[in-house]
C-alpha cells in the first residue's frame, strides 16, 4: 500500500541499500571457521550448529534492522542475542528461554516506533491477528493430513522439553528472523519499486531459498516438493497479510503455528 500511496518514491534507492555488509562478513567467518576447527577436531560438533544457526538467524534479522535504518549497534545486538540463545539452549532444561530476549528485544524497538517499515507498529487489529491464526491453523492441520497420508510420515506428540524448545527457537530464531526479513523487509522494499506480484515473488522465492539450503531438511525428492509447495504457499500469503493488515503480526503467527504443526511430523 505504501507504494500505491506514495508513487514518486516508489523506485527510490538500492533494493540491498543499508545491507550491513561487514557484520554480515563478520558472521560467516564465525561459521566458516568453526566448521574447519570442528574438521580438526579443535572444537567439538555442536559448535558448528551454534555458529551456523547464528550466522543463518542472526544475518536475516540484522539485515532487516539495518534496512529499517537501525544503528548498526542495534542489528549486532540483535544478532548476538540469537547467538547466545543458540548457546544458552543446550545448558539445561530452561535453556531454551534465552530464545526470547531476541522477540523481546524486536518488541523494545517497536514500542518506540523504531520498526515501522517493517509492518511493526501500533496495535493489531483483530481482524489481522484472526486472519493470522486462521491462515496458519488451516495451512498448518492441511501439512498433517497430506503428509501423514502421502509421505509416510505420521503425525506424534513430542515430549513436553521438546515441545517448548522447538516452540521457543521458532519464536526467537526461525520464524521471527524470516519474517522480518522475507516479507517486513525484502517484500515492502521490492513492493515500493515494482509491482505487487513480482515483490511477492522475489520474497517468497527467496524465502523458499532459504529452507531448500538448510542441512536439516531432508533431502528425499517428494519431501522437498512438499516443502516447497507449502513454503511457497506460506510466503505468498504472509505477504499478502502484510500488504493488506499493515502489520507484520499476522504474518508472523501463521508462519508460528505451521512451523509448529510441522514440527508435530515424524517418521512412520
Amino acid at each position: 500500500m505504501w507504494a500505491l500511496e506514495h508513487p514518486s518514491a516508489a523506485r527510490t534507492g538500492r533494493l540491498f541499500a543499508d545491507t550491513p555488509a561487514a557484520l554480515l562478513a563478520v558472521l560467516a567467518v564465525g561459521a566458516v571457521a568453526s566448521l574447519a576447527l570442528a574438521r580438526l577436531a579443535v572444537l567439538p560438533p555442536p559448535t558448528v550448529a551454534i555458529a551456523v544457526l547464528t550466522a543463518g538467524h542472526g544475518a536475516l534479522l540484522a539485515t532487516a534492522l539495518a534496512w529499517a535504518r537501525q544503528p548498526s549497534r542495534t542489528a549486532a545486538l540483535a544478532a548476538g542475542l540469537i547467538g547466545l540463545a543458540a548457546v544458552a539452549s543446550g545448558l539445561g532444561a530452561f535453556g531454551p528461554l534465552a530464545y526470547l530476549a531476541p522477540p523481546l528485544w524486536i518488541c523494545v524497538l517497536a514500542r518506540r516506533g523504531r520498526l515501522a517499515a517493517l509492518g511493526l507498529r501500533g496495535p493489531v487489529g483483530l481482524k489481522g491477528v484472526a486472519a493470522g491464526l486462521l491462515i496458519g491453523t488451516f495451512l498448518g492441520g492441511h501439512l498433517l493430513v497430506s503428509a501423514s497420508g502421502t509421505l509416510g510420515l505420521h503425525v506424534r506428540v513430542p515430549a513436553m522439553r521438546e515441545a517448548l524448545a522447538a516452540l521457543a527457537y521458532d519464536v526467537g530464531a526461525n520464524v521471527l528472523a524470516a519474517e522480518c526479513f522475507f516479507r517486513g523487509a525484502l517484500f515492502t522494499r521490492a513492493q515500493r519499486r515494482w509491482s505487487f506480484a513480482a515483490a511477492v515473488t522475489l520474497a517468497t522465492a527467496a524465502y523458499v531459498l532459504r529452507y531448500l539450503v538448510d542441512p536439516l531438511l531432508p533431502m528425499r525428492a517428494e519431501l522437498v516438493v512438499g516443502a516447497v509447495f507449502y513454503l511457497a504457499l506460506l510466503g505468498a500469503i504472509n505477504c499478502w497479510l502484510l500488504w493488506w493488515s499493515e502489520s507484520l503480526v499476522p504474518g508472523l503467527l501463521s508462519a508460528l503455528i505451521f512451523f509448529t504443526a510441522y514440527r508435530a511430523l515424524g517418521p512412520a
